[in-house]
């Protein structure tokens, strides 16, 4: 028995090592371009993750249709997932960021516009999901996903933005390491 989970678990963790490096060189470091303004654009992460959810929900529902579990724990676990795989694509499609040489606006889930000219920009930071986050001293946090298209090049023009002027010891500069590891793979 122990021996069949390490054989699982030696297929799983290629597998899903070799999907992760198959996803970081499909995301493009460059931004989509529209007129004076760029956009981040969903990325491979978030593709992949449509597919599976629509995989796991497809498979789910015939699963429960062909009466092989409980129908209403199945239906649970249908519903789940096919709630958070519409979430995703909802938030794919109404989720935006972009940015020009004068500010940068990020539209969120539920339609509020953020909006912060580059003048304002005062801290960067780090969440413990991964995402990167700026505001002004008084303002809201602008969040933005490291796994979307035209991240690079968003780290580097809030890089080249940010204010040199801090203290060096100004907690409003904690996600310096971050964006310098941006600038070295960015190439910028």
């Amino acid at each position: 028995m122990a021996v069949d989970w390490l054989v699982k678990a030696a297929l799983f963790v290629p597998a899903f090592m070799a999907i992760t490096a198959l996803c970081v060189c499909l995301q493009r470091r460059r931004a989509r371009r529209h007129g004076e303004w760029r956009y981040l654009t969903p990325g491979p992460y978030l593709w992949f993750g449509l597919f599976s959810g629509l995989l796991v929900t497809a498979v789910a529902t015939l699963v429960v249709w062909g009466e092989r579990v409980d129908r209403t724990s199945g239906l649970l676990f249908t519903s789940a997932s096919a709630g958070l795989t519409l979430f995703l694509a909802a938030s794919a499609l109404i989720e935006q960021v972009r940015w020009n040489g004068e500010r940068v606006e990020r539209r969120t889930v539920s339609g509020r516009t953020v909006s912060m000219s580059w003048h304002e920009l005062a801290r960067v930071g780090v969440e413990w999901t991964g995402y990167i986050w700026i505001s002004s001293f008084e303002g809201p946090r602008l969040r933005f996903s490291p796994y979307d298209n035209g991240f690079d090049e968003l780290v580097m023009t809030i890089n080249h933005h940010l204010p040199t002027d801090l203290p060096p010891a100004s907690p409003e500069l904690d996600g310096e390491p971050l964006l310098a590891e941006a600038q070295v793979r960015g190439g910028g």
